[in-house]
């Protein structure tokens, strides 16, 4: 975990200042600097409860995407882009509960051409549809009879060469055309002509007032809600856009919805925000009750999506923020790792590692309190456990006192790393000051893993953050750390053989750009590290890459996917011969954030790393493999 806010040390060096009496005013300024945090609780994504179970398809029958939904005086119309019958025309269902939807068949008719994502509206007691035609005219129709099925009569051309159209009816009666990724252009009374000029809707310049990111490919991302579909709803006086877009979370194709809100319709909008993962092209709406919707219908493309081409809903809330996300009761990611749940809920913590002792026992250290200690105040905690479920509380083994005189004040505890060391039968213990950017080696004087610990260096033991300790089969121990950075230990373990190398792929680039570990599978070297991957980080994931090498030096394989939302953790083997992988969830879809999780993972013959639902999974089941 690092210090990706320009400004955060010396905002810290603000906060860490205040006596014991503003501890939790204290603590809330500290809650700002990482209010943006993906793992900020209050941030748009629920993580899944105890029952939230995987999103249903509303039927099955038919492929859909780009579903829309619409409802009035009798129940619920829904249409999309029909791929079981891409020519037959525009096709619509109706449900008087979203439960039972009845087919209504062919509603307009194609004439043997592809309409791609029709919408459907109820606006003054009337049914319209809004569509594309094959020569790319955005059209209007006007349902003749007043029913849903028709028959409707259509627009001349409205705009030409756009896609994505959708329709927006304000309180005051004026209506508009909203298409593309985000233009919006007054419309006349009847629906069916443009009647001024089109304007783009966009977050605010000011939209990430909190945020100071380096310009990367993915900058655009702060100039629009998403990149199609664009949507409004208004709730409650409140504008919302929606959008999606193929954000490249999870290093695949998640095709994401977006929102931004606006006190005015034109906007300015607020700084977009991930609203509802997987989704695809939406509409939103809400039900007799009240309650708020999104329609959910995620394309073949999107590996994760809870469903593909198959229609739903998903019941939305407001944050604590007052930001639209999923409720908890829906899971709308399928993969193994959105089943786990945290293995310690008592205790907050990140990059947790974890090692197997020389007694039997399970070690386990992480970042505590949040985004870690601040200087002066608590240490590192170790926790054991016989079956890696139940963990209990051995002691503090390091407190920040251990350190000794220093100007330590504006330092952070981070990212330790708790190693049993075979050949030389004792623990080791290092772990980083941010945002010094140093790490410390720590070396137990009793080879009790409750310590004391000591130094084995005079200060700091290297540059850089994030230490792990690697043992190999020949006993050669080594220390990794700052994004691949390795070294030999010498015989004392107070230095290095030789200056250490940085280890790179066949490309010549990293596997992890923090985080790394090191471990020996059918003897070849596995080495892992955290990656983040989508727009900004804010609404990205954190995941496990991994690479593999023949020997210790590399070069290794391409970094690939390891687990998803693991990112910086621990590979380890148990007792039986099984491999697991640490995580703690640090991003905005992870099924939880800041606790420590396991995830069983296994390794093919061809060397690839995926997670399994439980050991004694074949290889050929696992995810991916």
């Amino acid at each position: 975990m690092k210090c990706w806010f320009v400004f955060f040390a010396f905002a810290v060096s603000m906060v860490v200042s205040a006596s014991p009496l503003d501890r939790k005013e204290e603590e809330g300024e500290r809650d700002l600097l990482f209010r943006d945090h993906p793992s900020n609780q209050l941030n748009a994504v629920n993580e899944p409860g105890s029952s939230a179970e995987l999103l249903k398809p509303l039927f099955s029958d038919n492929l859909l995407k780009d579903v829309s939904i619409t409802r009035a005086e009798d129940g619920y119309y829904m249409t999309g882009t029909n791929l079981k019958k891409p020519n037959n025309g525009i096709y619509v269902w109706h449900s008087e509960d979203l439960r039972k939807w009845i087919p209504l068949g062919a509603v307009y008719d194609a004439k043997g051409e592809r309409y791609e994502a029709p919408e459907i509206h109820y606006i003054d007691s009337q049914f319209y549809i809004v569509f594309v035609d094959v020569l790319g005219c955005i059209r209007t129709a006007k349902s003749i009879t007043g029913d849903a099925s028709g028959p409707y009569k259509e627009s001349d051309c409205l705009i030409r060469h756009q896609s994505d159209p959708s329709l927006f009816h304000d309180e005051d009666g004026k209506s508009y055309l909203l298409y593309g990724h985000g233009f919006i252009a007054p419309l006349d009374e009847s629906l069916t002509s443009v009647i001024g000029e089109s304007k783009f809707i966009k977050p605010a310049n000011d939209g990430y007032p909190r945020t100071d990111f380096s310009a990367q490919k993915d900058w655009p991302a702060r100039d629009r809600i998403g990149d199609r579909g664009i949507f409004i709803k208004k709730i409650d006086g409140k504008y919302y856009g929606f959008a999606n877009e193929v954000s490249g979370r999870m290093k695949t194709a998640t095709d994401d919805v977006y929102v931004a809100e606006s006190e005015n319709l034109l906007g300015p909008y607020s700084g977009r925000y991930l609203a509802v993962p997987h989704a695809g092209q939406t509409t939103i709406f809400k039900d007799e009750y009240g309650q708020l919707y999104a329609t959910y219908a995620a394309p073949e493309a999107d590996r994760y999506a809870a469903l593909r081409t198959r229609p739903a809903i998903v019941p939305l809330e407001f944050s604590k923020r007052e930001r639209l996300r999923p409720v908890s009761d829906v899971i709308l990611e399928d993969s193994i790792v959105s089943e786990q749940e945290p293995r310690l809920s008592s205790e907050t913590l990140r990059d947790p590692s974890v090692t197997l002792g020389g007694d039997g026992y399970y070690y386990l250290v992480g970042t505590q309190n949040g985004y870690g200690y601040l200087y002066g105040d608590g240490g590192i905690t170790l926790f054991r456990s016989k079956d890696l479920e139940k963990w209990e509380d051995v002691a503090t083994i390091w407190s920040w006192s251990e350190l000794g005189p220093g100007d330590f004040s504006r330092m952070q505890l981070w990212a330790p790393e708790f190693k049993y060391v075979k050949s030389d039968d004792t623990y080791y213990l290092t772990f980083s000051l941010c945002c010094k950017g140093v790490t410390y080696l720590f070396k137990s004087a009793t080879g009790r893993p409750e310590g004391p610990y000591t130094n084995v260096t005079e200060g700091k033991f290297v540059d850089g953050i994030d230490g792990y300790i690697f043992e190999d089969s020949n006993g050669k121990l080594y220390f990794l750390w700052g994004g691949g950075r390795l070294g030999e230990l010498n015989a004392d373990r107070s230095g290095f053989v030789a200056p250490p190398r940085k280890l790179q792929t066949i490309e010549n680039h990293h596997v992890g750009y923090e985080g790394n570990a090191l471990a020996k599978i059918n003897g070849k070297y596995v080495l892992t590290g955290a990656e983040w991957h989508g727009p900004l980080r804010t609404n990205g994931t954190y995941d496990m890459m991994y690479g593999v090498s023949d020997t210790i030096w590399g070069p290794y394989t391409k970094a690939r996917m390891g687990v998803p939302h693991a990112g910086h953790g621990t590979v380890f083997k148990d007792k039986s011969g099984n491999w697991w992988t640490t995580m703690f969830g640090n991003d905005i879809t992870a099924p939880f954030r800041m606790h420590f999780g396991l995830v069983p993972i296994v390794i093919s013959n061809h060397m690839q790393l995926k997670p399994v639902r439980q050991h004694g999974e074949a290889a050929g089941e696992a995810e991916g493999i």
